[in-house]
């Protein structure tokens, strides 16, 4: 009697187990399981820009400030406003939104927020010191290649020269691959 117990215990619990594992992810997520449009091939889908845009503008000037920006309940956008916003304008606009979600699009460096994070004691330009304690790896290996007027320092013109010859180089990489 108690082996007939202990099988009708062990079966009961196996097909209880196989029941909850076959449902899949709570809530009927997305998951992989079968029907629910988890095959392989299909990546995480990328959020839709004009989407985000139309939520977090509540202005619609069709650009997010940074009062807006803090409106997002990811908090993403708000942590990475000063990123986004590659060409320093103050707002997030289409393009820039669509820049950082689309990564295949690359972003252009701005050589202004480059000097502006690294220059420590601002004086509007960069010496070796300033860049290694900053760490900027790309601008410490090429120091002497981008300081084209010899004088020791790293000036803004010289890094737009920089920057926009590293944007160009990798763009032709990209279309010879």
């Amino acid at each position: 009697m108690k082996q007939n117990i202990k099988t009708a215990i062990t079966i009961f619990s196996m097909v209880l187990c196989f029941n909850v594992f076959a449902q899949g992810p709570p809530g009927g997520g997305q998951g992989g399981g079968r029907g629910q449009g988890g095959g392989r091939g299909q990546g995480k889908q990328k959020p839709d820009a004009s989407k985000i845009m139309e939520l977090l503008d509540k202005n619609g000037d069709d650009v997010i400030d940074k009062e807006e920006a803090s409106n997002d309940k990811k908090g993403k956008i708000s942590e990475q406003f000063d990123t986004i916003d590659f060409n320093e304008d103050g707002v997030i606009d289409l393009e820039e939104l669509e820049a950082v979600i689309n990564s295949d699009k690359s972003r252009k460096i701005s050589a202004k927020r480059v000097l502006k994070e690294v220059d420590d004691n601002d004086d509007g330009t960069l010496n070796k010191l300033e860049v290694a304690a900053q760490q900027r790896q790309e601008l410490s290996e090429h120091f002497s290649e981008i300081d084209t007027n010899s004088d020791g320092e790293l000036d803004l013109e010289e890094l737009k020269v920089f920057y926009e010859n590293t944007q160009d180089n990798s763009k032709k990489r990209k279309r010879r691959d």
